[in-house]
């Protein structure tokens, strides 16, 4: 059994540059002045914090973590820089509040990044269908969390509807992603995550 200090919650991720999301940082202000009864319902993830996933890892051992760097690294030098656009929004059923990324441009890289990780041996690979997007609020419940559903509302959840209108038109500066990284959760007093390591997209 592995010692539960050797595990690391972890994913890989773009890190947009600070300047590409600052419309979004705006308009994210304005949408929770204008709804000010749901933007309180919701958490609100800080705009430093803002990424978008491309595997979700789960649990890694630390064994298994030189394969992976090998195996991303790989992939890195196999793929160009990839352009990203982020505009407009959505939600993942009552659960997540996200920005919506383009995904035709970015799915084939998620792809490789996670035909990576299943190579170097992660077992907590998130198995649903790449979606993506950059997580914005998660909902304020102590409700065991479910999978990504468009379900309507359950009794006492907040509906995330109105949010979703107010992020039709906001928009981020496209960009082009250089390289990606590897992230791991953070300690519980610490920031949200933490840089294990980053790859430039040399392909």
């Amino acid at each position: 059994m592995q010692n539960l200090q050797d595990m690391a919650r972890m994913f890989v991720a773009l890190l947009p540059p600070k300047d590409v999301v600052e419309p979004l940082v705006g308009a994210v202000q304005r949408l929770r002045a204008d709804q000010p009864r749901l933007a309180v319902a919701v958490r609100w993830a800080p705009p430093e914090s803002w990424h978008i996933t491309l595997a979700f890892l789960g649990e890694v051992p630390a064994t298994v973590r030189p394969e992976l760097a090998q195996q991303l690294a790989q992939v890195a030098s196999e793929y160009p820089p990839v352009p990203v656009v982020i505009a407009g929004g959505g939600r993942f059923g009552t659960r997540v509040l996200f920005a919506a990324v383009d995904e035709p441009p970015l799915a084939p890289l998620a792809r490789a990044v996670a035909r990576a990780a299943r190579n170097a041996g992660v077992i907590g690979l998130d198995s649903r269908v790449w979606r993506g997007h950059l997580t914005l609020a998660t909902r304020r419940s102590s409700r065991p969390k479910g999978r990504h559903t468009g379900s309507p509302p359950q009794t006492g959840e907040p509906d995330l509807a109105p949010l979703v209108d107010g992020l039709a038109g906001i928009t981020a500066r496209p960009w082009t992603a250089t390289g990606f990284t590897l992230m791991r959760s953070g300690p519980v007093a610490g920031p949200p995550y933490e840089t294990t390591a980053t790859w430039p997209l040399e392909g």
